[in-house]
C-alpha cells in the first residue's frame, strides 16, 4: 500500500518587494527557487486625493442631497439603529473608488531576465520624477484595508520558522509594516506646493515652503485637524495596536485553516485551482476580500495568503528506534471573537465565543522520512452553546452568570450542532467540564441549561447520530482525595475516542466492535470512495 504525501502540487509566491514611482505602486512577487515572478500595479493616478475628495463633498452639499436639517436630525439619531442617516451622509460625500478600480493583475508571468528588463525601463521612463524606488522586501501580504481615507498595505517584514508538516514549513510572524497607499503626486505648482516646484525642476518657492512646514508643524501636534481626519487618525491608532508578532501562523504549501485529513484529500487529488481556505479559521480574511476581487480565480491563491490566530507547537519523540514528531495546533476562529467576559455564549447564527479548533497529529517518519505516516486527532472547544452573560467588574472576580435570554427551542444551539456535524460528521461528543453541584449556583445555572438543551435536540435526531453527552466535574475530580484527574480524563478520551475514531494516512489496524483487526486494502480502497 502506497503512503499518500503532502507534497505541494502548487508553487506559490514566498518573496515580495514593494515598489513606488510617482505614479504607480509596484509589488513584485517570486517564488521560493526565483524561477517566475508576478506583478500587480497600483495605478496612483486613479486613487482619489484629499482635494477630490472634499470637492466631491462640497458638490454634494451644494446640490443639497442632504440638507442642513436632515443633518441635524441624522446628528440626533441614535446610534444603536445600526444604519442611521448620519453614516450614510459620510459615505455619501466621503467615497473612495473600490480597489479593484485602481488595482490590476499582470497575466503575464515573468522569469527573472524578464521581470528585470521590466523594472529597468520603468525605472528608466521615470528618472525625470525619481525613477523606482524600492520600498520594502516582504515575505507575504496580510491584507488591505479602507477606513476614511485612503487603503493600507499591510506586509509581512520578518517570519521565524517553528516547524514543519510533511516537508511544508510552518512559520510565525515576528514583524509587520503598513504603508498607505496614497494618490498620484501632484506636479502643478497651483496645487503641489514646494515638493512639486523642486520635482518639476524649478527652485523652491520660499513662501510656499515656510506654509507647508508651517502646516506640517501643526498637523503635528494635532492642530488644525478636521473631524474626518481625527477619526482616520485614531482607527489607524486601532488598527496598529493590534500586535501580530505574536501567536500569528502561515505556511505556503499546507492550508493551515484545514485539518491534516483535509490538506491529505487535497493533495491526493491534486485539484486546480486549490480547494478554498476555511475562512472561519482564516484571521485575515476580511483583509484579502479586496485583494483576492483584483486577481483571477486561476491566480488569487498565488497572492492571497491564509493567516491563522493561535498556537503551534512541535517536538520530536523517540520511542525505541522511531522518531515520531508531535504537533499541537490551535486555530482560533474569527466569528463571535472576543475577550473573556465580554464575550460568552453563542450568537444567534450558532457561532460560540473562544471557538477554538485544537488538533494533534502525530508523524511516524522512521522509514519514509518526510512521507511517513500520519495520524490526527481534532477537538473543539468552545463558550457553552447557549444565551448566557457575565458582567466583568473590578469589585467582582467572579462575576455571576446570567442567563440573559430563554430561547425555549434552542434555536441557536441547534445551529451550533449542525455546524459541527457539517465540519466533523456525527457522533458528536460532548464533554461538559463545569461544576455539577455549588452552594452557590453560578455554574451550575449554565450546566443545567446545557444539558437541557442537548436532551431536547436529541429527541430529534436519529439514535445513531444523537449527541453523546458526558459530564466531569474537573474541579470536584481534583479535589477529592480518592479521584485522580489523570485516570478520569483517560478513561473519558479512551471513551471519546472508541466513539469517534481519528485520522490515519497509512492505517494497519482499524477498531470494530470485535475488537481490533487488520486493516485491508479493500478497507483503505472504501475510505477513499467514502472521503
Amino acid at each position: 500500500m502506497q503512503a499518500p504525501s503532502l507534497d505541494p502540487t502548487l508553487s506559490k509566491l514566498e518573496r515580495f518587494e514593494l515598489f513606488s514611482t510617482q505614479q504607480a505602486y509596484y509589488i513584485v512577487a517570486c517564488d521560493k527557487n526565483n524561477n517566475k515572478y508576478r506583478v500587480l500595479k497600483i495605478d496612483r493616478t486613479l486613487i482619489p486625493s484629499n482635494q477630490e475628495q472634499q470637492h466631491v463633498g462640497e458638490s454634494n452639499t451644494a446640490e443639497g442631497s442632504v440638507s442642513s436639517s436632515e443633518q441635524q436630525n441624522a446628528a440626533t439619531t441614535s446610534p444603536g439603529d445600526g444604519s442611521s442617516s448620519l453614516d450614510a451622509f459620510e459615505n455619501s460625500v466621503y467615497s473612495n473608488r473600490p480597489l479593484s478600480s485602481f488595482c490590476m493583475e499582470d497575466a503575464h508571468v515573468y522569469d527573472q531576465e524578464e521581470i528585470q528588463e521590466m523594472l529597468d525601463m520603468i525605472h528608466n521612463g521615470n528618472k525625470n520624477v525619481g525613477g523606482l524606488r524600492p520600498i520594502c522586501k516582504a515575505y507575504g501580504i496580510v491584507g488591505i484595508i479602507r477606513f476614511l481615507d485612503c487603503y493600507y498595505l499591510t506586509l509581512i517584514t520578518k517570519r521565524v520558522k517553528v516547524g514543519s508538516i510533511g516537508g511544508c514549513a510552518i512559520y510565525s510572524i515576528k514583524s509587520t509594516e503598513t504603508f498607505p497607499l496614497k494618490a498620484a503626486e501632484m506636479q502643478s505648482s497651483r496645487q503641489g506646493g514646494a515638493d512639486s516646484n523642486v520635482n518639476a525642476g524649478g527652485g523652491a518657492d520660499p513662501s510656499s515652503m515656510l506654509l507647508s512646514l508651517w502646516n506640517h508643524g501643526k498637523r503635528s501636534v494635532g492642530l488644525g485637524l478636521t473631524n474626518r481626519e481625527i477619526a482616520e487618525l485614531r482607527y489607524q491608532g486601532l488598527y496598529q495596536v493590534i500586535d501580530m508578532s505574536k501567536n500569528f501562523f502561515f505556511s505556503y504549501n499546507y492550508d493551515m485553516t484545514r485539518s491534516l485529513q483535509d490538506n491529505f484529500l487535497s493533495f491526493t487529488s491534486k485539484p486546480f485551482p486549490p480547494p478554498p481556505q476555511k475562512d472561519m479559521f482564516s484571521w485575515n480574511f476580511f483583509l484579502t476580500r479586496e485583494l483576492e476581487e483584483c486577481t483571477t480565480s486561476l491566480t488569487s491563491s498565488y497572492w492571497i495568503l491564509p493567516i491563522v490566530h493561535g498556537a503551534f507547537v512541535q517536538r520530536k519523540i523517540n520511542d525505541y528506534g522511531r522518531t515520531l514528531n508531535l504537533t499541537l495546533m490551535a486555530r482560533r476562529s474569527r466569528h463571535f471573537a472576543g475577550t473573556r467576559y465580554l464575550k460568552r455564549g453563542v450568537s444567534d447564527r450558532g457561532k460560540v465565543a473562544n471557538d477554538v479548533e485544537h488538533e494533534q497529529i502525530l508523524h511516524d517518519e522512521t522509514f519514509s522520512g518526510s512521507k511517513g505516516t500520519f495520524s490526527s486527532f481534532i477537538q473543539m472547544r468552545g463558550s457553552i452553546p447557549t444565551y448566557w452573560t457575565q458582567e466583568s467588574s473590578v469589585t467582582m472576580p467572579k462575576p455571576p452568570i446570567i442567563l440573559n435570554r430563554i430561547d425555549p427551542t434552542y434555536k441557536a444551539t441547534q445551529a451550533h450542532f449542525e455546524d459541527l456535524m457539517k465540519r466533523y460528521g456525527s457522533p458528536i461528543v460532548v464533554v461538559d467540564l463545569v461544576k455539577q453541584s455549588e452552594k452557590r449556583e453560578r455554574e451550575v445555572i449554565v450546566g443545567n441549561e446545557y444539558r437541557h438543551a442537548i436532551e431536547y435536540l436529541n429527541t430529534y435526531i436519529d439514535e445513531t447520530h444523537k449527541i453523546r453527552y458526558c459530564s466531569l466535574d474537573y474541579s470536584h475530580v481534583s479535589k477529592h482525595r480518592n479521584l485522580n484527574v489523570s485516570t478520569s480524563l483517560n478513561e473519558v478520551a479512551t471513551w471519546a475516542v472508541n466513539q469517534t475514531g481519528f485520522f490515519c494516512s497509512l492505517p494497519r489496524w482499524k477498531i470494530t466492535k470485535i475488537g481490533i483487526e487488520p486493516f485491508t486494502e479493500e478497507d483503505c480502497l472504501e475510505a477513499r470512495l467514502l472521503s
